[in-house]
């Protein structure tokens, strides 16, 4: 461990210390996490901030919070889906060395759900032939629906964004992933 990455988790760690868990975390519903991530509220003190997951990620898709959304959510991992999807690989899990990211079976991934704006959908909107999303979807959580145009069943869907990046409409994608629905593992219930 370099120097500059060792004052960087004693500083963090020590703020985390003295504050405790007295603070009310205002970004909390706007990260989408690694398949396996526990609780927000834990993950953030659990977190270290090694970047051992975002470094054997295979998609590129785990990247660090920006220190604009608060210096507790600084450094965690997320994923944008548009820049890189998740592969569901689960290789984020078996590096983690805090149990931040816990391992979980690939049937108990559920990291968000895609939803399709259909004002942007070239489907929908425009009546093209398109039909990208259902191509890249590792899972067939999207189908087509009676009306001719795409579909998610959420309970299908795991979040892992492959819709969201192959998308091609230009600039924000006609389907996105949020992380409602995610199924995240809570500390206190594997005690």
């Amino acid at each position: 461990m370099k120097r500059r990455e060792f004052l960087k988790i004693l500083g963090i760690g020590s703020l985390f210390v003295f504050t405790g868990s007295k603070i009310k975390f205002k970004n909390k519903n706007l990260f989408i996490r690694p398949p396996g991530s526990i609780i927000e509220d834990d993950f953030i003190f659990k977190c270290i901030r090694c970047g051992e997951c975002i470094k054997v990620c295979p998609s590129n898709c785990l990247k660090p919070v920006s220190i604009k959304y608060g210096l507790f959510e600084w450094g965690t991992p997320h994923i944008i889906p548009r820049e890189s999807a998740c592969l569901l690989c689960l290789s984020c899990s078996k590096v983690c060395p805090t149990g931040a990211i816990q391992k979980i079976k690939f049937e108990d991934i559920k990291i968000g759900t895609a939803k399709i704006d259909r004002e942007r959908c070239l489907v929908w909107k425009y009546k093209k032939d398109c039909y990208v999303c259902m191509e890249y979807c590792p899972v067939s959580a999207i189908y087509k629906h009676k009306d001719g145009g795409p579909e998610v069943i959420p309970e299908v869907c795991k979040g892992c964004g492959q819709c969201e990046k192959n998308c091609p409409v230009i600039g924000e994608s006609a389907i996105k992933v949020s992380n409602e629905g995610e199924r995240r593992i809570s500390l206190k219930k594997r005690r």
